[in-house]
This record gives C-alpha cells, structure tokens and sequence, in this order.
C-alpha cells in the first residue's frame, strides 16, 4: 500500500526483455540468478502488458499513451505508475475488488509459530485478542515482509519486524543473502521524526542532490549521477553527512511537481516543508531486503507446504542489490506463480489423506505451548534500531560487526510462555535473533558487493565471492556456497 514507485516491465519498442535483465543483473553486482531473472522479468512484462490491456489504471499521457517513468540504473522509461506516486495502493485495491467474497482477511492477529507436522506446515498458531488461535491451512504463504525495524530510519511500516524469516527459520526453512539490505538515499527526516521515502522517480523527472552549499553530491560519483545505483548514492549521501554536510534534494527542474507526485506533496505537507521553496531534507533509510527465506521460482521453501512471495522471499532475482521498481513485478509473478504451486501441491495431500478442517480453533493449552517459550531480550526497540543502524547499514567494518556482535549476545533476556506473550514482546524477539544472523552474515562475506558495503574490504573479490550465497538453517552452522543453487555449507545462531 505505501509503495510510491512503479513497476518495471517492458513496452517501448526500442526496449527489451534482454536490456531489462542486463539492468537487472547490472544492479545485482553478479549475485543474480540469470535463469531466473530472465524467467521472471520475461513473464512480468506479459503480466503488466496484460494489466493494462484489461483497463488497469496505469497513468497516461494527453494521447492517452501509457506515461512510462525512468528510475535509476534503467537504461529505458519502463517505470509504470499509477495515481502518479500511489501504484502501490491502487495496485492492492484493484487486487482487493477482484477476490471480494472469495477471501477471508482476518486482521490483528499475530502468529507466534508455525505449525510442523510430519515434516510439512499446516497451519500457524497465533496470538488474535489475547487468544492463542490455531488456524490450520492446506498450505502457508509467508508475505510478511523484510526486516526495517531492525534501523532507526526505513521506508515500511512499523508492522514489518522480521517476525515471517525467524517462523520460516525456526520451522526448518532457509535463510540467505541476509547481508544485502538496500538503503533507499532518499528519505523525508525532520528533527529526528520520519516522515516517508521520497521517490527515485523525482530524481527520475529532474530532481538533483546537493548539500547546502548547492553542490551536487552525485558529480563526479558515477556516470549515472544522481539516478545512479542505490547503494551508490545512499553512501554518497552518507559520507556528506559523515562530513558535516546536510542533504537536500532540489525539485526545481520537476515539472508539476504537486500533479505528479500527489503523495509526496502530502508528506511534505505533513512535515512543515513548502515544497515550492525547491528543497527537500534528506538522509538514507533502510528500505529493502535483498535477503530472505530461500525459495524456488514457484516461491516454494525447503519446509513442504510453506511458501514465501515478496520482499519476505529470496529468489535471486534481485542479488546483492535490487533493481528500482522490480519488487513489485517480482511481488505479482511469485504471488500467481505460489498460487498455482501450492494448488498443485495441495491437490496432492488431498488424493493421498482427507486435510484437517481449516477454520480457527481456540486453545486453552495448546499442544506445544506449556513448553514453548520465547526468549524476551532486555532491550528497547530504540537501542536496537540505534546499534543496528550504527554498526550494520549502509557502511560496515569488523571492528564495528564485533562490537555489535558481542552486545547482540550478552543482551539479558527473559523467558515468557507463549500464553502469556505480548505482540511487542514477540516482535521484538524476533528482530533480536534476526539482527543476529545479519550481522553474522555482514561479517562472514569479507567484500564489498552491492549493498553490502564493508570500509575494510571496499572492492568486490570475484575470485573468492563472486556467486557464493551464506545460508542460515537453525540446525548446522552458517553455510557458506560455493556456487548460488548447490554445493552449499552453513551459520547458526
């Protein structure tokens, strides 16, 4: 719902599914899955097409054409866009109209495990109005997300904690990539207070990053400039501000700024900036998990019957740093390809064994949770976000990775029994154990690589890194692959 930015997909004559993947692979820096990237963006570009040829909204021009937008790393216009900067939004409620009265949403309800039985998820176990509810399913999909309350300043709502990679993790499943976290450059902060991400596609449409003595940031940095590579610019930004700088990102070169960016306009509106004085404040925030539970390309996990889709998923589509606007292409491709999957899947079970009924049941001991505890680190939310952020984001080193390391493991923690645990308490659990296995992973993969940018090893070291992925399983070690898709070993916590 909060995404601003498009979707990538192919549809000016001169484009290409061919120079999409180069871009995508480009922006990857050589972790990418080639197989799978060309699959994907293949298919998503036929979806998109297949959407607007529907009568999806997309944005259009006076021709009626659809308005395609350029974003950084896209060698073409291939961003499409709805409501100007509410893709997202008009995407979910087009989706929503279309499965009205065929889908049960049930709300507030936290899932604190997943249910394993015989080797395979059948449903979770969940904290809904102080109630543990088992809720048992055919098959679970898991699209809850990355991880940005791990740091002080990110793009997602507060409700994205981590919680679906640790029920993956501690159900059996896979973790991977967990060290590449994409730094959006852009983000609105006002005296300490976040107020959203401002969209690459400003910088798409004219808008250029200068500090306050009206220098641009990105001269000299690289040949894209200011629509340069995430990772790129967020560091940029980041040893400006290293430096005593502050960041802004000035609009006078966006055309109709307000009609085009209508949900930007709001937030600036929110936060006391005039929009028409030209400056916007900016600093960087945690705004993408390349990382995830290890899935195929049909976004099935190692756990029979547990699936993952979106930014909660690793297909090696996105490798070490994402392609503007591809998540949300990758989001729809995974979503109907998880979709067919598990019918599949299910239709299996079914000739074999009669499943059992899924709808909720209330338990008052719940066959696992008179043992089941979960372990409460002694810390706030805010010390968390703060030693993440200053140890574990856009720059990173070993002496910092250690520290951080350390105090991640002395942290006191407190045992509480599943019935008598909080939503807060269980979230932040689990960002307490994922923080662990980033920082793990940050330290283990001794280069620099996309968005994983360490100031002791600042280069790529193809020879030793090049394709090789570190797995986490919480049955061995960390497992560090010789090659992306076999020979792999592991870390754990």
């Amino acid at each position: 719902m909060l995404a601003q930015g498009g979707i990538a997909a192919v549809r000016l004559p001169e484009d290409s599914v061919d120079y999409h993947v180069r871009d995508t692979l480009m922006a990857g820096d050589g972790h990418n899955d080639p197989v799978l990237v060309n699959e994907i963006l293949a298919e998503g570009s036929a979806l998109i097409n297949q959407l607007a040829s529907e009568g999806f909204p997309f944005d259009r021009d006076a021709q009626q054409r659809i308005s395609l937008g350029l974003e950084g790393a896209h060698s073409f216009n291939r961003i499409f866009h709805a409501g100007g900067d509410a893709t997202g939004r008009i995407l979910m409620e087009y989706l929503l109209d279309r499965t009205s009265g065929r889908a049960s949403i049930i709300e507030h309800a936290t899932v604190l495990q997943l249910i394993v039985e015989e080797g395979r998820c059948t449903g979770v176990l969940a904290l809904q109005e102080g109630q543990l509810t088992e809720f048992r399913a055919d098959a679970v999909v898991i699209a809850s997300g990355g991880c940005g309350s791990l740091y002080a300043h990110h793009t997602g709502d507060s409700s994205i904690t981590g919680d679906g990679l640790m029920l993956a993790y501690e159900a059996g499943a896979e973790l991977c990539d967990l060290e590449f976290m994409q730094f959006h450059p852009t983000m609105l902060v006002k005296n300490g207070t976040t107020y959203g991400l401002i969209s690459e596609a400003v910088r798409g449409e004219g808008g250029v990053l200068r500090n306050e003595q009206g220098l641009r940031i990105m001269e000299g940095k690289h040949p894209l400039g200011d629509l340069a590579p995430r990772d790129v610019v967020a560091r940029a930004i980041h040893e400006q501000m290293q430096n005593g700088h502050d960041v802004h990102l000035d609009i006078r070169g966006c055309k109709h700024f307000s009609e085009r960016f209508p949900t930007i306009t709001g937030i600036l509106e929110k936060a006391g900036i005039h929009w028409t004085d030209g400056k916007i404040p900016v600093v960087p925030g945690m705004h993408f998990m390349m990382g995830g539970i290890k899935v195929d390309g049909s976004g099935s996990s190692r756990l029979p019957g547990l699936y993952a889709i979106g930014e909660a998923a690793c297909t090696g589509l996105h490798g070490a740093n994402r392609l503007a606007s591809n998540s949300l292409l990758e989001a729809l491709v995974l979503g109907r390809r998880a979709a067919q999957h598990s019918f599949q899947y299910v239709m299996r079970q079914h000739s074999r064994t009669q499943m059992e009924t899924a709808d909720p049941k209330l338990l008052d001991t719940p066959p696992s949770a008179n043992r089941a505890f979960f372990e409460v680190p002694q810390v706030t939310l805010a010390e968390l976000q703060q030693q993440m952020s200053l140890h574990a984001s856009i720059v990173r080193h070993a002496q910092g990775l250690r520290q951080l390391a350390q105090w991640l493991r002395n942290l006191k923690t407190d045992p509480v029994p599943l019935s008598q645990l909080t939503r807060e308490q269980a979230e932040l659990s689990h960002l307490w154990k994922l923080a662990q296995l980033v920082v793990t992973s940050a330290q283990l993969r001794t280069e620099s690589r996309g968005a994983h940018y360490r100031a002791d090893y600042p280069v790529p070291l193809d020879s030793q890194w090049s394709g090789r992925t570190i797995t986490h399983t919480n049955t061995a070690a960390p497992i560090v692959a010789a090659e992306r898709t076999m020979n792999e070993c592991s870390v754990s916590l």
